[in-house]
């Protein structure tokens, strides 16, 4: 079944008006999630910026979310770009050329920059005493998408390519340094974004002796698509190209079936996890391949991603490995994934499958997890349902100059 867009359309507005307001975006978050990108008014005040065009009075929206987020920062600390000053940063540039002047001053989103590019080089400048024992080089979190240095890095790129060069570049080259010498710096049964059992994102069952995560937001995928992306449009860089086929490789070596283990350890990988989002699995990783392709001009990677999308969208939507309709581990994040991939079969069905689990239809085998759900943020709520519908449906720019998706490195 072809998922309607005026359909998408329609419940992306319908969305969109119900988070006008961000006093009420905020009553029930707790305090210090109240400014955040990933659940709060960073991440809703991008959503009306990127709605702009399609709705007036959205950059309205847009500035008066910015600002109650940033009076309800406080002394958050620096959290990648999902919490903490980074993440009203990231929405702040991301949004940026949506919005007039009056809604969002140059100098406003140069200073964003300016901060993101100092705590990038912050972070890769530092000495990892609590690194842990075996790792090659630093903790995942401080690679990572959501909370490292794959997610500034993303947003770096952009600034970069969007006017803001001389502030983004000393954050930028930091933070490509550091990921090319993480993929670069393992041995060869352990790649150098090893990481033993106890220090793993989340519980590893059958790994004691340590694993490599692959998704997109916590392992190799994420470090890839910015380095794939970066030779393509980024300043050049010594072993970058190199990384690059190195992580693409990896990936490629430890796939299993129609998609990736969350974890490959040297003796193999273990059961269990997810495989069919966003954050863990095929979309996210068929996104950073396609992207390591462009990058290294070598249609191998491109072939993997395009056949491991189509796996995916031969199999019912309600039979996938996601949670709900958001971005993170949701259908909205396959959606995402399928439209920048181009590919129309998976968008359609993840399409159809994000506007029925938006409407609170019952979806998934019976025990599963609740279709529903009350998030408002972008990461796993209503926000960032509404922005995968609204491309979905055409209402976002075809060429903004930061696409909001870079959040997710799928741009």
């Amino acid at each position: 079944m072809t998922a309607d867009r005026r359909a998408a359309a329609t419940t992306a507005l319908r969305i969109a008006d119900a988070l006008a307001d961000p006093v009420e975006v905020a009553r029930g978050l707790p305090a210090d999630r109240k400014h955040t990108l990933g659940e709060g008014l960073a991440g809703t005040a991008l959503l009306h910026a990127s709605l702009a065009d399609a709705v007036p009075g959205a950059a309205a929206r847009a500035r008066a979310h910015w600002q109650f987020a940033a009076e309800t920062l406080g002394d958050a600390r620096p959290d990648g770009v999902y919490r903490g000053p980074g993440g009203l940063a990231a929405s702040l540039l991301a949004g940026a050329g949506q919005v007039s002047r009056d809604e969002l001053p140059d100098e406003a989103v140069r200073d964003a920059v300016r901060w993101l590019s100092a705590r990038a080089e912050a972070i890769a400048g530092r000495r990892w005493p609590d690194a842990a024992p075996g790792s090659a080089t630093c903790p995942w979190a401080v690679y990572d998408v959501v909370s490292g240095l794959s997610g500034t890095g993303r947003v770096l790129l952009a600034a970069y390519g969007a006017g803001w060069a001389a502030e983004a570049a000393p954050g930028l080259t930091a933070a490509m340094t550091t990921l090319t010498r993480t993929v670069l710096g393992g041995t060869p049964d352990r790649p150098g974004w090893w990481q033993p059992a106890g220090h793993l994102p989340g519980p590893a069952p059958g790994h004691p002796e340590g694993a490599a995560v692959t998704g997109m937001a916590h392992g190799i995928a994420g470090p890839l698509a910015l380095l794939a992306l970066a030779e393509t449009t980024g300043p050049p860089m010594h072993g970058r190209r190199a990384a690059v086929r190195a992580a693409a490789d990896w990936l490629v070596t430890v796939r299993e079936g129609d998609s990736w283990p969350p974890r490959a350890a040297a003796t193999g990988t273990a059961p269990g996890g997810r495989r069919d989002a966003w954050c863990y699995g095929a979309p996210g990783i068929a996104r950073s391949l396609a992207l390591a392709s462009t990058a290294l001009g070598d249609p191998q990677y491109a072939r993997l991603a395009d056949r491991t999308l189509t796996a995916l969208a031969e199999r019912p939507g309600t039979a996938w490995d996601t949670e709900g309709p958001g971005l993170c581990h949701g259908s909205a994040g396959v959606l995402v994934c399928a439209l920048r991939a181009g590919h129309r079969a998976l968008s359609e069905s993840a399409a159809e499958l994000t506007l029925r689990l938006s409407a609170g239809a019952p979806s998934g085998p019976p025990g599963g997890p609740a279709a529903g759900g009350t998030a408002l943020g972008l990461l796993t709520g209503k926000a960032g349902t509404c922005l995968a519908l609204a491309q979905y449906a055409g209402l976002l720019p075809e060429s903004p100059p930061v696409p909001w998706d870079c959040l997710l490195l799928t741009a």
